[in-house]
């Protein structure tokens, strides 16, 4: 791979741009090879639809040049905007975790459903408009570029599912979340790593990412759900991303506060705040921003 190209499309902060801002997340990856040929995806929709397709368009990114679309996850500010750009991308793999039609709820304000409450009429016009592709494994979905599939849990990520119910057998159980997953994207010695909101934790999905592409490094955009983990917990998290030789992380969503102050005070200046419109370009022998 020459180059990749990753552009927030959607997130909770418009950093002061002419973007639009909502809760959630969508991030469009561009990835041109040494043959010059170029492999797009969207990771995530955001919560509405509305905001991805506008800042899309002030962006001058064209929706329908996509070749897949992965969900990290099933919940609404993630999977929303999903019936609201099918007449911009038809035909495409739909990537995601089976479970990612599971239904989901949350006590944080008040019981409350959270995930994507699709009609059985909105699914059929998704399924017809994709292709679903259902997986629990990893996934290369080209050359380099990995869907992580079910996320290990080999470190503690229980900050990360607090106060998330589901529907099993028909019972209301807490909910281990799964399906949450992310993309690993491979560029000499560095893993990419794209996470949604890192219910499995952070550091099982760089975990993950490191042993699938064999990298010696890690760089990190996108949600890690840390906003409401203790002091304990920050410091075991950037702990162990430490430990797997992170090297940047590109923050935002679901992060909070006390979260990009923790991986700041690790990071420092390779700690960065993302936004709509927030572009980062890694390239062969270096990185830009």
């Amino acid at each position: 791979m020459l180059e990749l190209h990753l552009t927030v499309l959607v997130d909770d902060y418009s950093g002061m741009t002419r973007l639009l801002a909502e809760h959630g997340l969508s991030i469009h990856v561009k990835a041109v090879y040494d043959n010059g040929e170029t492999y797009r995806l969207l990771f995530d929709t955001g919560q509405t639809g509305e905001v991805l397709l506008r800042n899309a368009q002030g962006l001058k990114i064209l929706l329908e040049d996509i070749d897949a679309v992965v969900l990290s996850h099933r919940h609404y500010d993630h999977a929303g905007g999903l019936p609201q750009i099918l007449d911009k991308i038809k035909a495409k793999p739909l990537v995601a975790h089976p479970d990612v039609v599971k239904p989901s709820y949350s006590s944080r304000e008040g019981f409350m459903r959270f995930n994507l409450a699709l009609t059985s009429t909105q699914w059929e016009k998704i399924i017809t408009s994709l292709e679903p592709v259902l997986t629990r494994k990893p996934l290369e979905l080209a050359p380099d570029i990995w869907f992580l599939g079910e996320i290990p849990r080999t470190s503690d990520n229980s900050y990360a599912t607090r106060g998330f119910y589901t529907q099993e057998a028909g019972e209301v159980v807490p909910d281990k979340l799964l399906d949450d997953t992310g993309i690993a994207i491979k560029l000499q010695d560095t893993a990419i790593v794209i996470a949604g909101c890192s219910h499995s934790g952070i550091a099982n999905i760089a975990r993950q990412a490191k042993q699938l592409t064999g990298a010696q490094q890690i760089a990190i955009i996108g949600g890690l759900h840390t906003g409401q983990a203790t002091d304990q917990e920050l410091e075991t998290i950037t702990r162990e991303l430490a430990s797997l030789n992170t090297t940047e992380v590109h923050a935002g969503h679901c992060t909070g506060l006390r979260g990009e102050i923790a991986l700041h005070n690790q990071w420092k200046q390779s700690l960065h705040r993302i936004h709509s419109g927030y572009t980062a370009i890694f390239k062969l022998q270096e990185r830009e921003k």
